[in-house]
């Protein structure tokens, strides 16, 4: 490994902007435009998730897309902490920087219906079991992370998710944050870190032998990257067609079959209902692996009832929901997933 000796200038170690906590309590039943002012932000916010539900109109927002826009130079973060935590100072580049705030597996999401706040989200954490005796590192690791998966979006696991919309805030109370919660947003200047080479550095050569492992594929990239730009446009001009409560153009099997990059998925036990997986590209990178977003759109009956951007999908848990088989397994058992249950498009 190639040794560095790293030197970091950490401008404004004090947090520029500690806005004022919000409790939770005092979001629900707020309109979401008055939510957004309480939490302080000056523009309209777009949901990363709206549906149809049974009650009404639905939008689900990450917490953070109804505050400010972080100062320039700076980074926010936006946390559920319990009261007696909300004026303790936050450093965000120290260890334990968030030490008492509530865990979480996600962002925090704030769901609305017909324009009003009604809930606010904090995903559990999943518990973790013991390790068996004898269970080797790698065993248990990898049991960690393929097993006792919980899809909480979907009805049952192994279904497709949001195939009951917004029945998920009745059936998993878990999902909502703690009445006493309160929303704590810290913004601090990003640090600057600069590396120097050290002494070490010519008689180090692994990483020289890891860049020509590599190079044999580096021809890859200019074609990978052209891809990944051309799914950005397409699937961006895809899921812009699709309308909520519109009947999907064509139909959702012949819409998958005449569109690359888009699929089509019927659940096994409700076979009105379907979803549809858009690949939407990514930026352009040095990265060989394929790890392009993915918007999911919902549809019962030929109709849409559900849209989910590319950022919601993953960041809420309806793309890991896709690879979860019927044991709570993340596994390949639908197309687009990889035997370890991650969903590529």
């Amino acid at each position: 490994m190639i040794t560095t000796v790293i030197a970091a200038l950490i401008l404004g170690m004090t947090a520029k902007e500690q806005a004022s906590p919000v409790p939770v309590s005092e979001l629900r039943g707020l309109s979401v435009s008055d939510a957004v002012r309480r939490l302080g932000a000056t523009r309209d916010p777009a949901p990363a998730i709206s549906m149809i539900g049974p009650q009404g109109w639905v939008d689900v927002y990450p917490v953070q897309a109804l505050t400010p826009p972080a100062p320039r130079g700076q980074v926010c973060d936006v946390r559920l902490v319990p009261p007696e935590r909300a004026d303790y100072p936050v450093q965000l580049y120290r260890p334990n920087a968030w030490a008492g705030a509530y865990p979480r597996t996600a962002a925090v999401y704030v769901v609305a219906r017909d324009g009003r706040v009604v809930e606010v989200l904090n995903p559990p954490m999943r518990a973790q079991p013991p390790r068996a005796q004898g269970e080797s590192a790698e065993r248990y690791t990898r049991r960690l992370t393929l097993e006792g998966r919980d899809p909480w979006l979907s009805v049952a696991p192994g279904r497709l998710p949001l195939s009951d919309l917004d029945g998920f805030l009745e059936r998993r109370p878990d999902l909502a944050t703690p009445a006493e919660a309160v929303v704590k947003r810290a913004c601090q200047r990003a640090p600057i870190i600069l590396a120097k080479p050290s002494t070490e550095l010519r008689a180090d050569t692994t990483g020289v032998l890891q860049g020509l492992a590599l190079l044999p594929f580096a021809w890859r990239l200019p074609a990978l990257n052209e891809q990944r730009r051309e799914a950005q446009v397409r699937g961006s001009a895809l899921f812009a067609r699709m309308r909520l409560g519109e009947v999907v153009p064509g139909g959702s099997a012949r819409f998958a079959a005449e569109n690359p990059g888009v699929r089509s998925y019927v659940d096994a036990e409700d076979p009105a209902y379907e979803v549809l997986s858009i690949d939407m590209g990514a930026e352009a990178s040095n990265n060989l692996a394929r790890m392009n977003a993915a918007a999911l759109v919902g549809v019962r009956d030929g109709r849409v009832v559900w849209l989910a951007d590319g950022g919601a999908a993953a960041g809420l848990g309806l793309l890991d929901s896709m690879c979860v088989d019927g044991a709570r397994r993340a596994t390949d058992h639908r197309p687009g997933c990889s035997n370890t249950g991650y969903f590529y498009p």
